[in-house]
C-alpha cells in the first residue's frame, strides 16, 4: 500500500532522514537508498509516495519512494514545517559541540605531556644531574 508525505527531516552527513505522512501518524525513517536515482538528492519539505516495511531491527521505513510535484504551500503549513529542520539544526550543533569539546581534551592532554617531558635548556656552566 502506497502512502504520502513531506521529508520533514534530512542529515545529509549520515544519509538518512524522517516523513511525515499526510494525514498525520508516526514519522517513518528513510535512507538515502530508498530514493530515485533520477540524480536529484533529498529536498526536505519534499513531497514523496512511499511504501512502508519493518527493517530488521523492527522499526517501520519507507522504501521505494516517488517524487511528487511540489504544490504551493501556504505559509501557516510552511512555518509548521520547519519545525523539521530546527532538529536537524538542533542535532548539528550538538554534533558540532562534541567535536569542540573532544578536541579541546586532546588539547589539554598534549599540553599536560608536554609539560611533563620538556626540560628547560641548562645554563652554560651547569651539567646534567646524571653526568656528574
Amino acid at each position: 500500500m502506497r502512502f504520502e508525505g513531506v521529508l520533514s527531516a534530512w542529515n545529509h552527513e549520515a544519509g538518512y532522514g524522517a516523513i511525515r505522512p499526510r494525514g498525520g501518524g508516526d514519522e517513518v525513517f528513510v535512507g538515502l537508498a530508498a530514493f530515485p536515482t533520477d540524480g536529484e538528492g533529498p529536498r526536505p519539505d519534499e513531497p514523496l509516495s512511499f511504501e512502508i516495511v519493518t527493517g530488521r531491527d523492527g522499526r517501520k521505513q519507507a522504501v521505494n519512494l516517488r517524487r511528487l510535484p511540489r504544490a504551493t504551500t501556504n505559509t501557516a503549513h510552511r512555518e509548521a514545517v520547519g519545525a523539521g529542520s530546527a532538529r536537524v539544526r538542533q542535532a548539528q550543533r550538538k554534533r558540532r559541540l562534541g567535536l569542540m569539546a573532544g578536541g579541546a581534551v586532546v588539547t589539554v592532554m598534549l599540553v599536560a605531556g608536554g609539560v611533563h617531558w620538556w626540560h628547560p635548556a641548562a645554563k652554560a656552566g651547569d651539567t646534567p644531574a646524571l653526568r656528574r
